[in-house]
This record gives C-alpha cells, structure tokens and sequence, in this order.
C-alpha cells in the first residue's frame, strides 16, 4: 500500500476519534512529510553513490617516486691475479696449481643498494578503468623512473679474504645504477570506501608483467706498488726485495663492467588513496604505490680484466659473469586525474 492509500484512512480514524479538523489536516501534513522523507532517504543516497562512478573512465598520473633497498650479485669465475699468465713475461713461469686452472663459478661480488636515488625520479600512469558501485577494474600502463645510485660492491666467495688488501684504499669497489626505471603493465583491482562527502578513501592491489631498464657498472682498482700492492703470492714493496714482475704489472690495474639491462619480470602492487569527485564526471585522485618485482638475471662480460682484454687467467677464455638483481621494490606518490566516459 502506497503512502497516498494510507492517509485517507489516517483521516478517517482521526475524525471518528473527535479530533479537530484543523488538527487533523496538520497532523496529515506532517505524516505526508514524514513518509516522502523517508523515501527520500531510501532513494537519494543510491542514485548519488552511483552517479558519476559506474562505467568507463580514464585515469592519468603523475608523481615522484623512489627505489628501496635493492641487492644485487655478481656471479662468475673468480681467479688469484697471479694466476694472470698475461702479466707474465716468461710464459713458463705461470703457475699450474688448481687454483689457477680451475673454472668454477660462484657468486664473486655483491652489492646493497640502499642510499635511495641521487638524480631526478618521476612517476606517470595511464589507465583505463570499469567502476561498478564500489568496485573499480583498471588496465594499467606505469612507468617508474627511479634515476641513479651507487655502492661498494663487496667480495664474494673464497676469494674474498685474500682480496682485502689488493683494492686501492683511494677509490674502493663500486658498483653504479644510472637510467633506472621500471615500466608495468597490470591489471588493478580497487575497493572505495564511499561515505556522505566528496571524498572516497580507496585501497587496490594488482600486479602483471614487468621490464626493468638499467645500465650497470662496476669498477676495482687495485693498489699500487707505493700504496703497498702486494696481493697473494707476491712480496710487500717495503721489504726491499725484488718484485715479481707480474706483480709490478698487476699494480695500478683496473676490472671494469659496464652494460645495460632491459629484462621482464613479474611484478606486484599494493595502492591506497583518497580520491576527491570534483562533478559527475571529473576526479582528483591522491595516490600512493608500493611495488616489488621479482629477480632479474643478465649475462654480461667484463670491459677490462687487469687493463687488459677480458679475458680469464689462461689469456683466452672470455671473461663473462651473470649479474643478478633481487629485493627489487619502489614507491610512488602521485596525483591522477580522473574522467568518466
């Protein structure tokens, strides 16, 4: 029964009762109030939470951002620099033992990088997305700038306490990431919290395919004689005899890599944010992404072995190593702007 089929009857009895008429056409006045009141409760806030939110839209974003701490290794062959038989004159003179002769591979430098970036980053995305009442689908294109850090890149494996004492005390091991950036492809999904204002607090996780873009460098510089080079196998300067001659040639030298990166990966993401509904079409989001991304593996080879080709310790097999990165994550604040097709 309708609300205008209950008032007569609210009239009748009223007037059976004795009322006055005047306080019976004031008392049906407040109950036709009452009761469009309270459909309007029951009506109004549906249509308003629905309009402008469900359908298509477009969502663009831009932003700063910035990379958490990121490990990477250096895995390879790894052999004593008097193993070098090209630092020797006399070829006879090389050593034989197995430490020179061996060829097994292993992890021979790590690097933390954890000092955050030190040139320009950015954050942009673009997105097209489907709202249904609280829930909002999004096809997502981002791309992550993360710039450039550095770090020691640390010794590895049993090579590690001999090495100690062969790095220049002047310009230590260090490792370089330049041209950092991340480009994703995913699929979000997100929950608005919607409430009586403008404002939608909003959380979403996703995650799809990945490509990390980077060049990487690596470089260790040994002592030199005056510095006090005197790697395993070899004499201390100071002591006033003589100097092998394979290490008077490995003092002073350099390893060197330098290659660029661009692998896919699986990544994920977690967001959360505030958006603002400016009209019916048109949103100001307030947006923050954590992301990580699994390993990355790239095989490269070195510059420089020594100053010279790279090359392993025999003069001819091909100084290569794999270069993985790992704990790879990033964080973006962004603002995006919102429009409903």
């Amino acid at each position: 029964m309708s609300a205008n089929e209950q008032i007569p009857g609210f009239l009748e009895a009223a007037l059976e009762r004795g009322l006055p008429r005047e306080h019976v056409a004031t008392r049906v006045r407040l109950a036709t109030a009452v009761v469009l009141v309270a459909a309007g409760w029951f009506v109004v806030p549906v249509a308003a939470s629905a309009q402008g939110r469900d359908g298509f839209y477009l969502r663009g974003d831009f932003g700063d951002s910035d990379a958490l701490t990121m490990r990477a290794r250096i895995e390879g062959i790894d052999q004593p620099t008097r193993c070098d038989r090209l630092l020797y004159p006399d070829p006879a003179a090389v050593p034989r033992d197995p430490a020179c002769s061996g060829h097994t591979s292993g992890v021979l430098a790590t690097v933390e990088f954890n000092r955050g970036a030190e040139t320009m980053t950015s954050a942009t995305a673009l997105a097209l997305g489907y709202a249904r009442g609280r829930l909002r689908v999004e096809a997502e294109l981002s791309n992550t700038m993360l710039g450039g850090t550095s770090a020691p890149m640390l010794d590895a494996g049993q090579l590690a306490a001999e090495r100690v004492d062969e790095w220049s005390a002047v310009e230590r091991p260090q490792a370089r990431l330049s041209g950092f950036s991340i480009n994703d492809l995913f699929v979000n999904v997100h929950l608005d919290f919607s409430n009586s204002s403008r404002f939608t607090p909003f959380l979403g996780v996703g995650g799809g395919v990945s490509t990390v873009i980077l060049t990487f460098e690596g470089l260790r510089v040994r002592r030199t004689l005056a510095d006090g080079f005197a790697p395993t196998g070899g004499i201390a300067p100071a002591v006033g005899e003589a100097v092998p001659a394979w290490q008077t040639r490995a003092a002073g030298t350099a390893d060197y890599m330098s290659f660029p990166v661009a692998e896919s990966t699986l990544g994920t993401n977690l967001i959360g944010g505030v958006a603002f509904e400016a009209n019916e079409r048109f949103s100001i989001m307030f947006r923050g992404r954590y992301s990580r991304y699994r390993d990355v593996q790239k095989a490269g080879k070195w510059d420089l072995v020594r100053s010279h080709g790279p090359v392993l310790a025999d003069g001819r097999t091909p100084a290569t190593f794999d270069l993985v990165l790992g704990d790879i994550a990033a964080y973006s604040g962004t603002i995006s702007f919102v429009y409903g097709l």
